[in-house]
């Protein structure tokens, strides 16, 4: 059996990828997968268009006239809001508006002064100096450069444990030519940067919006660096409390004041991966025949899209089934709201208690953490070392480890599945998620 959906023409922006020839413009075809079939029509499907209207309804209570959806979480709520918006004659302005961490934050880097090493030396799931020093970008030659300046003859490829991270980001920051290939970067990416987001128009005296996964909001600060306005951003869930300095933050499921033991249910992970665009990761911009077009990462060695292609054809092509043919948006913002009790325990069934079939379906799809992408993994696995899964060697692991590269348990409760394990490992997991949520 097979499953079709004729996505309508979407701007491509100048964009020539072959990763967007189908899903940009014409009938998309494939065996379907019949666990991802049932789990995104029972659950994702009806989770992601009530939040879809919502932003919708929000948009429309604020007086926005446009909303900008950020790639690439965003490209299945873009496709979503224009089949709910013609729907339902909703009088709004829809624009996909290709962009990343590392595009923006590379571009605003000369303007963020000491905090900008924050942004460059973050911490993550696998770190090594390879990693650190690809967030921006340089080549082989220039990470010598920078190795050879700070004394450093280590394989660049060796996962650092913290201490040693500690050490290697104290030297950058020290380093004469690590913070002249900062200036340089940041000069070089920002004003084609700054002229794709004027080109599309979000230094425009018009009232928009922005929309994304959310997480902790960092884009929208950039976006308001960048375009010197504040944004007003909507989002699926903020784990970070908004600075207002950067404008309005709403969450439709959760933030900073939600409780730890609902949201250590949620797995910000497995919900991106599932939101996986068919295009490449915008790394930064470029002017061609006086305009301004994203530029794409090249190397398919990690293009989640396409790594995930059978499952996430299967999804998106039933979710915009169920928003032709099913959804029907509530009338107002509070019955949007009062629905959304039912979310937590909706999402439980596929993140929290996935089953087994749902673990070996879902557990392949690859995912990258870092703002390079400069690795990927499953988001689950069977686990032989099952104490890596307990609070206190999971400690132990986060701040000892050094060497070869692990793989992260990037899904925690579909490890545990893999691996046999029940309702007291769980607990134990949730344990360690509940700690990182009152550390954030």
């Amino acid at each position: 059996m097979q499953i079709t959906y004729n996505y309508e023409n979407t701007e491509k922006n100048g964009v020539d990828s072959k990763a967007n020839d189908n899903m940009y413009g014409g009938i998309i075809t494939k065996e379907y997968n019949p666990v991802v079939l049932k789990t995104t029509r029972e659950i994702f499907a009806p989770v992601m268009c009530d939040f879809i209207g919502w932003v919708l309804l929000c948009a429309k209570a604020a007086g926005l006239k446009r909303l900008y959806f950020l790639a690439r979480d965003g490209w299945i709520m873009y496709n979503l809001a224009k089949v709910i918006a013609r729907k339902n004659s909703l009088d709004i302005e829809l624009k996909y508006l290709y962009c990343s961490r590392l595009s923006l934050r590379n571009a605003a880097l000369g303007d963020l002064g000491e905090e900008a090493y924050g942004y460059l030396l973050e911490g993550g799931f696998t770190l090594t100096p390879k990693i650190i020093l690809s967030r921006l970008q340089l080549n082989n030659d220039e990470r010598n450069k920078v190795y050879i300046d700070i004394g450093f003859n280590d394989d660049e490829n060796t996962e650092m444990g913290k201490s040693a991270a500690a050490e290697f980001r104290a030297r950058l920051k020290k380093s004469l030519i690590y913070n002249e290939f900062i200036k340089s970067v940041s000069k070089d990416c920002k004003s084609n940067a700054v002229g794709y987001l004027k080109q599309e128009g979000l230094l425009d005296e018009v009232a928009y919006g922005i929309a994304d996964s959310g997480w902790i909001g960092s884009i929208q600060k950039i976006l308001t660096v960048l375009t010197g306005k504040k944004q007003m951003g909507y989002y699926f869930g903020l784990y970070a409390r908004p600075d207002k300095n950067y404008g309005e933050y709403n969450a439709y499921l959760f933030d900073k004041s939600t409780s730890p033991l609902l949201v250590s249910r949620f797995n910000n992970n497995l919900f991106e991966t599932l939101c996986s665009a068919p295009h490449g990761m915008t790394i930064s911009y470029k002017k061609e025949n006086g305009t301004f077009i994203p530029v794409l990462k090249e190397d398919n060695s990690f293009n989640p899209f396409q790594l995930n292609e059978n499952i996430l054809i299967t999804q998106q092509n039933e979710i915009m089934r169920y928003a032709e043919q099913e959804y029907v948006i509530q009338s107002d913002i509070s019955d949007i709201k009062a629905r959304q009790r039912s979310i937590f325990p909706l999402l439980d069934k596929l993140m929290y208690r996935p089953d087994i079939e749902a673990a070996q379906t879902y557990g392949g799809l690859r995912f990258s953490d870092d703002p390079s992408e400069l690795y990927s993994f499953p988001l689950a696995s069977k686990i032989e070392d099952v104490k890596r899964m307990y609070l206190i060697p999971r400690l132990a692991e986060k701040f000892l480890h050094k060497g070869n590269i692990k793989q992260p348990i990037y899904w925690s409760y579909g490890t545990a599945a893999l691996s046999g394990k029940g309702r007291f490992c769980r607990a134990n997991l949730r344990l360690w998620e509940i700690l990182w949520l009152m550390k954030r």
